[in-house]
């Protein structure tokens, strides 16, 4: 069985352990060792940018993701990776590709723009 990074939530990635109340909303107990960026196109991503992305995060042992109609994309990929390694993939990939791409990390900032730093726990 797979887990994966959600396609739309904030705040959290494959591997987290969430709380989750009676009304839907989560809380993370514990931060698993990935990161999660999410990426959306205007237009929706062909099936060769998907495929160029995919490529890209093979070495970095990330998951590429997208629903049917490919209006966002969803990396999952294990932080230790490193930030410049994967910031380099996302701008090279997003340079290269004929759509505008709006891209971000849905894990690593807290509402107010805090940095979450969590999956340095999960590393100890």
């Amino acid at each position: 069985m797979s887990i994966d990074s959600p396609g739309l939530v904030e705040g959290c990635a494959a591997g987290d352990l969430l709380e989750i109340d009676a009304d839907g909303l989560f809380q993370v107990v514990r931060r698993g060792p990935n990161l999660c960026i999410q990426a959306f196109g205007r237009p929706p991503f062909d099936a060769e940018s998907l495929e160029s992305l995919n490529s890209a995060f093979v070495p970095l042992g990330g998951l590429v993701e997208a629903p049917a109609d490919r209006r966002f994309i969803v990396v999952t990929v294990p932080a230790a990776a490193g930030f410049p390694a994967v910031e380099a993939v996302m701008e090279r990939w997003a340079a290269s590709v004929s759509v505008l791409v709006e891209w971000g990390f849905s894990n690593v900032f807290g509402p107010d723009e805090e940095p979450l730093n969590g999956w340095h726990e999960s590393e100890a």
